[in-house]
């Protein structure tokens, strides 16, 4: 079983990633999922290193699909997230930024990393408004702007912003920061960073660097790169 603390540990790392498959549902699709009576829409752990932290939820895309979050966008990849709202953009806009880090990212974008902006406020931001605001932006393949269950929502925000949205009993609501950072990470090994979202756009492009797999140098004397320190 993934352990949980250790997960949490390496959300501040930087280091390595396997080449990203493409976005699409192997075996079983979502749809058959949430036709099948699963919780929620939820599949339940999918084959991975850390199946068993990752939400398996339903998800719906803004260009009118359903994915399972981790077994189809997380698993194996790179990526970069955001919380977002199509209203709370109005006021602090992070899209328009977002769209940057695409243009840097170029052909890459899909290809060697993937970019989810997930919704907060599902019940308003439905598929369609988010495919008009996508395409308001020019988001480009490769780019998901991603519309859960409310009931999965607060899981979601937990698990990518280290609790950032989760509930404690008997206790105050955590200290919400899913809305100013961006996370990046390579899932296939566990390393997590985050990076205010208003960031300049080459700062966030080339943090990617620090979580994306290199060939190992046999080289004497060869320069290690090291990434973000881990948070004590």
């Amino acid at each position: 079983m993934t352990n949980r603390r250790k997960v949490l540990s390496h959300l501040a790392i930087g280091a390595a990633a396997v080449p990203a498959m493409a976005f699409g549902v192997s075996g079983q699709s979502a749809h058959d999922v949430v036709h099948s009576g699963g919780n929620r829409g939820c599949a339940g752990p999918g084959d991975g290193p850390y199946a068993e932290y990752f939400p398996n939820v339903v998800v719906r895309t803004h260009d009118g699909r359903q994915a399972l979050f981790y077994r189809d966008l997380l698993r194996g990849k790179t990526v970069i997230i955001n919380c977002m709202s199509v209203e709370n953009e109005v006021h602090h806009p992070v899209t328009a930024n977002l769209v940057n880090v695409q243009r840097l990212l170029g052909e890459r974008l899909g290809r060697d990393v993937f970019m989810y902006s997930l919704t907060v406020d599902p019940e308003r931001d439905t598929p369609q408004v988010l495919r008009a605001f996508a395409g308001k932006h020019g988001i480009q393949p490769g780019w998901l702007f991603l519309s859960p269950d409310t009931d999965d929502l607060d899981l979601l925000r937990g698990r990518l912003f280290a609790d950032a949205g989760a509930r404690h009993h008997g206790s105050a609501p955590a200290r919400d920061c899913s809305m100013g950072l961006v996370r990046y990470g390579n899932e296939a090994v566990g390393l997590w960073g985050s990076v205010p979202a208003r960031s300049e756009p080459e700062s966030i492009v080339k943090r990617l660097a620090w979580v994306e797999t290199r060939k190992a140098s046999t080289a004497v004397g060869t320069f290690k790169r090291r990434g973000p320190m881990v948070a004590v």
